[in-house]
């Protein structure tokens, strides 16, 4: 099924060689660092080299919003050198803003991590991407690794697992996602961190609820990391690609052809 996911994806391939988010529309960062990553596709790196900014992110969308979001995955997808070490000095230099805590948000106003944009409150999907980035690329930066660890455990559910930013508001504890917590799982590897654990059992539960290609793709890759790969949620994205084709979603068809692939290894963090 590996092979047909990666089929699928290279499907969408656009003539500059990227890859977009959904089929028929322009090559985008973040799908073609996922294909970059899952076909070991030369011309996916191409492009994304092509497109890197001399302050070493990716912009999408209008220069003033500077959604820079897809900077991690894509510093991951280049081969090693000067221009993966340049994305990730962009990381470090361009983390999310320290925001003063707010008792009807509450959540520890020492913690940075990284947002959607650059300069903003830190989310924790673009937070748990920048994590893996420089665990991967730069495990010198302790103070960095140390501070994004430290955003999740803040933004962890009461139930375990996370939502997409404030695991509180307005006095309403939020429920976990199976997106957003596979994608913590997938930044943090370690069985041993009871982060992971309650991750872990967070989408045993709710992987044959949310039915969504993403969720369900990186939930297997999460799984796969920690050493619990299931095959009953193995199967469930097998049929799901099989039956939907996860509707030409290229981040999606990204995420199922890493998961279901060897190319997982390429996100696997050394002890």
């Amino acid at each position: 099924m590996a092979i047909d996911a990666g089929g699928r994806l290279r499907a969408l391939r656009n003539a500059d060689g990227g890859y977009p988010p959904v089929a028929g529309v322009p090559s985008e960062p973040e799908p073609t660092a996922l294909a970059a990553l899952a076909l070991d596709d030369a011309g996916a790196r191409k492009w994304l080299e092509d497109r890197q900014r001399n302050d070493g992110g990716w912009i999408l969308g209008p220069d003033a919003l500077r959604n820079d979001s897809a900077t991690p995955l894509a510093a991951i997808a280049l081969a090693p050198g000067q221009r993966s070490d340049l994305a990730v000095d962009y990381l470090v230099s361009h983390r999310g803003q320290a925001l003063a805590n707010d008792p009807r948000f509450p959540h520890d106003p020492n913690t940075r991590g990284w947002g959607w944009t650059s300069a903003t409150f830190g989310w924790v999907e673009p937070t748990a991407h920048g994590l893996l980035a420089l665990r991967l690329l730069r495990p010198s930066v302790t103070n960095e690794i140390a501070d994004a660890h430290r955003l999740l455990e803040d933004r962890e559910c009461s139930v375990g697992g996370w939502n997409y930013g404030n695991r509180e508001v307005l006095g309403v504890q939020l429920e976990p996602y199976l997106q957003t917590t596979a994608a913590a799982v997938i930044a943090l590897q370690d069985p041993a961190d009871p982060l992971v654990t309650r991750g872990v059992a967070v989408i045993e539960r709710l992987w044959n609820a949310e039915r969504g290609g993403l969720g369900l793709a990186m939930a297997l890759a999460g799984l796969r990391l920690v050493g619990q790969a299931s095959a009953d949620v193995e199967d469930g994205l097998t049929k799901l690609v099989t039956d939907t084709d996860l509707l030409q979603d290229g981040v999606s068809l990204g995420w199922a052809a890493i998961a279901l692939g060897p190319a997982l290894e390429r996100l696997r963090v050394q002890a």
